[in-house]
């Protein structure tokens, strides 16, 4: 095992010059705020298009929260993640209601106020016409979910035309979407170029992950000490690299994947090749890989 460490040593100190810019690849973090999805009665969605979207992007998605329509838990989760990460999505609690406190728990975070913003009550008006529609409480309770989070470092984002609600951004790093998953969906698509320009400005598109599947007949307790060894060596490529075991339970064999940034394919094609060769492997696409794991 160790001169099969050592065998590969040379060349991954010839890959050190990238090693840099990947530690310091940008890290997201997305927090649901919703109490229907704690007590189950919905499923949250969300979370799995944002992973998605991350992974697309090579953003390298760190944690996902879900957490209550409660102020105080949601100030401190938001002071927590922005000591951590550079991307935090919120996703919930900006409708009308009484439970809908997001913007003002986010302003809270900041030590911001909150405010009628003209602009959206404006958009509002010009693309749903309240005033027309609801009684004089109804329209106080319809124009909260204008009243926004105000200082210097809030940004609104009106990312189609058709849409009133913003994307509300603070200090670039906090960004407050809603939670009905079309809308929550199609305005993070909207967003990209922002987000692009947010965390790699004028570095051109970053790489995607890439990731490889490779099932295996040997057990996972067989396999370990090998996939080991390929984690503790890629690690010196940069955190973005990952290698995971998945069991398929009562199917007769395992998969391991291997994940990491597209700039390195060459380099994930080769630990491919090397798990197919240690672990009596075959490559599977990941359109199997999905349903060996949906299989019940």
């Amino acid at each position: 095992m160790l001169l099969f460490r050592a065998k590969h040593i040379a060349r991954l100190k010839t890959l050190q010059a990238g090693v840099q810019f990947r530690n310091r690849m940008s890290s997201a973090c997305i927090v649901v705020i919703a109490d229907e999805v704690l007590n189950g009665k919905i499923v949250d969605t969300n979370s799995t298009f944002f992973a998605k979207y991350c992974y697309g992007l090579g953003i390298p998605l760190k944690e996902i929260v879900t957490i209550g329509d409660d102020e105080s838990q949601i100030v401190g989760t938001l002071q927590r993640v922005r000591k951590q990460y550079d991307f935090i999505v919120t996703s919930g609690g900006i409708g009308p209601t009484h439970d809908d406190i997001t913007y003002e728990a986010v302003a809270k975070s900041y030590g911001l106020p909150v405010e009628l913003n003209t602009e959206c009550q404006e958009r509002m008006r010009r693309l749903s016409n309240p005033e027309a529609r609801h009684s004089a409480a109804a329209l106080r309770d319809h124009y909260r979910m204008a009243t926004l989070p105000t200082g210097e470092n809030v940004r609104n984002y009106y990312v189609a035309d058709d849409l009133w609600v913003p994307v509300c951004s603070i200090d670039g790093q906090v960004f407050v979407l809603p939670g009905i998953p079309q809308l929550f969906e199609r305005m993070l698509r909207e967003l990209e170029p922002v987000v692009r320009a947010t965390f790699w400005p004028g570095a051109g598109a970053r790489a995607p992950f890439r990731r490889f599947f490779v099932t295996t007949p040997r057990m996972e307790t067989d396999a370990s000490s090998f996939l080991r060894v390929l984690q503790e060596e890629a690690v010196q490529l940069g955190k973005d690299v990952k290698i995971g075991s998945y069991p398929h339970f009562g199917m007769g064999f395992n998969t391991v994947s291997i994940t990491g940034s597209a700039a390195d394919e060459a380099y994930l094609r080769e630990l491919v090749e090397r798990t197919i060769a240690a672990l009596d492997g075959k490559e599977v696409s990941e359109e199997d890989e999905r349903k060996f794991s949906d299989a019940r």
